[in-house]
């Protein structure tokens, strides 16, 4: 089974994404994640319903989008949170 891949808040997702596994600084750092393409993921999470005596249970999918950033030397980026801050941000500015 693969590692579990860390969580960063996104606060800190910038600083974080330049600095490599062994602690050392990316270099060039990578500055703007929009120069990252963007790419769009949907995984989908299930759930058994219970069933009624009898019945045959039921399985209950919804899809789940993830949103990726894929930046040079193939460096993946799961950026769901980040860009939808980052929309509230341009809606807010638009609206001013």
């Amino acid at each position: 089974m693969a590692p579990p891949t860390p969580v960063y808040p996104v606060s800190s997702l910038l600083s974080e994404m330049n600095t490599l596994a062994n602690g050392k600084p990316r270099k060039p750092p990578i500055t703007n994640l929009r120069d990252c393409a963007l790419k769009e993921m949907v995984q989908y999470k299930c759930n058994v319903d219970k069933p009624k005596p009898g019945k045959e249970p039921i399985v209950v999918c919804e899809p789940v989008v993830r949103l990726f950033r894929v930046c040079r030397d193939g460096l993946h980026v799961d950026t769901t949170a980040w860009e939808r801050l980052e929309a509230r941000r341009d809606e807010s500015k638009a609206g001013r």
